[in-house]
């Protein structure tokens, strides 16, 4: 594609630029159980299939810190109706126990699958059971008469290897479109969790002993405010129609809006999807990660992520028949000193390679942020400016949504209007997420 418009933003934004690193950390919490230990910097984990260790702070991005894909292992006829972005996190122990997690798939149906992934486990995970129901209420309970035993090749019990992923059977199970699964999990054997997603704006239960499968939630004692080893749910696709792949920070991963509400950005936006016909039969996964970066790592140990160069190959091309990808980070590359020429290289080289594998691009403005505590000054604004009017005309992208004139105050364009803000002057309130969803074109979403 033409880079007509692009050495011209470069030079713009390179004038003047400061570059002031600070590692912006959010607090994780869990409920109910004491809180894993932390230290000041956590480094990031390989994914599988990586040679090399990355630099934390890449200056120039160059294309060997993009981690290549590795072949995609669930069969054609699939697509994502949920994932996530594992990590890299210390879990409790799940010895004796089990383990409920509600997700939100964004596509309904009959079947589905479960993905099961322990990218960053150096021991295998053996599991004696896994379940599957509908959640009530987003709570701890399930429906009881849904309740489904899921098998892997046939067998109750599952082992996943280090590094690796497992598929399940196909689970025959009616999901009318906005209602939620319940998936339960009993870990054989000593067990504490490593793989899994931080702090995705969801609650976790909590059972001692083995109560696979219970309706009533009353025996789910504590709960935890993190995903484990629970990747992605994918649901048949006869028609080839694919997945939209929302790949962004903080804001993708829901932050400031209401827990166990499903009111993150990309769980509104499906629901506008359904009732358009162009997109109505597209699921959605968010592949969002907190403080997560195009260029560096973020080495918070609240919630540790390889830069978005590194992780795309895994959060993304290796994801069932994802047909568009949502480009929606920087925020937090600008937010610790990185000048807007790095960040723009790197949504170049993120926007290249995504059209190399047949995908089509979208690009996203940077919301304003100001943050309590005075994270923002004039430099910052103004390499979060270049990047925005970078994005607004970039030819690498085939669309682009503007985040920024969905929620900025039009009185003082640097700030969230207040109805927008979630309070702390960088994550979207609940209006917010969905002046966010609000703002796509959904016929440009998929280019029709």
């Amino acid at each position: 594609m033409k880079r007509h418009t692009r050495n011209a933003w470069m030079a713009l934004a390179s004038a003047g630029a400061v570059i002031a690193v600070v590692v912006l950390v959010s607090a994780g919490h869990q409920r109910g159980l004491a809180a894993a230990p932390s230290a000041d910097a956590c480094p990031t984990a390989a994914f599988p299939g990586e040679t090399a260790t990355v630099a934390p702070t890449p200056s120039p991005v160059s294309s060997d810190q993009m981690t290549p894909a590795l072949p995609r292992t669930v069969e054609p006829g699939w697509s994502g109706a949920w994932s996530t972005a594992v990590q890299d996190i210390d879990g409790p122990d799940l010895t004796g126990r089990t383990l409920r997690q509600v997700v939100h798939p964004t596509l309904g149906g009959s079947r589905f699958q479960l993905r099961l992934a322990n990218t960053f486990g150096h021991e295998p995970v053996r599991l004696s059971e896994v379940t599957a129901g509908l959640a009530l209420d987003n709570g701890p309970s399930v429906q009881g008469d849904s309740v489904r035993q899921v098998t892997f090749g046939g067998a109750r019990d599952v082992e996943i290897p280090p590094g690796g992923r497992v598929i399940s059977d196909p689970v025959e199970l009616s999901r009318p479109f906005g209602r939620s699964l319940a998936i339960d999990m009993v870990p054989r054997g000593p067990t504490v969790a490593g793989t899994g997603h931080a702090r995705p704006v969801a609650t976790s239960y909590l059972a001692e002993g083995d109560h696979a499968g219970a309706g009533a939630g009353d025996v789910f004692t504590h709960s935890v405010s993190s995903w484990y080893w629970l990747e992605g749910i994918d649901v048949p696709d006869p028609a080839g129609d694919g997945t939209i792949s929302m790949f962004g920070d903080s804001i993708t991963e829901g932050a400031g809006s209401t827990p166990d509400e499903n009111r993150r950005w990309p769980d509104l936006l499906s629901a506008r999807m359904r009732r358009h016909t162009a997109t109505a039969a597209l699921g959605v996964i968010n592949e969002g990660i907190g403080g997560n970066r195009v260029v560096s790592e973020n080495q918070s140990c609240a919630s540790p992520s390889a830069s978005g160069l590194r992780r795309f190959g895994h959060d993304v091309l290796e994801r069932p028949d994802v047909r568009v990808v949502v480009i929606a980070l920087g925020i937090n590359d600008i937010g610790s000193g990185t000048p807007a020429t790095t960040v723009i290289d790197g949504l170049t080289q993120l926007a290249d390679r995504a059209q190399e594998h047949g995908l089509r691009v979208v690009g996203a403005t940077l919301t304003p942020f100001t943050c309590a505590t005075g994270c923002l000054t004039p430099e910052k604004e103004r390499q979060r400016t270049l990047v925005n009017d970078w994005v607004r005309t970039a030819p690498e992208f085939d669309a682009v949504v503007d985040f920024d004139a969905a929620v900025r105050d039009p009185a003082d364009p640097e700030r969230m209007l207040p109805v927008n803000d979630s309070g702390d002057h960088l994550h979207p309130s609940d209006a917010g997420m969905a002046a966010l969803a609000a703002a796509f074109n959904l016929d440009a979403l998929v280019g029709e």
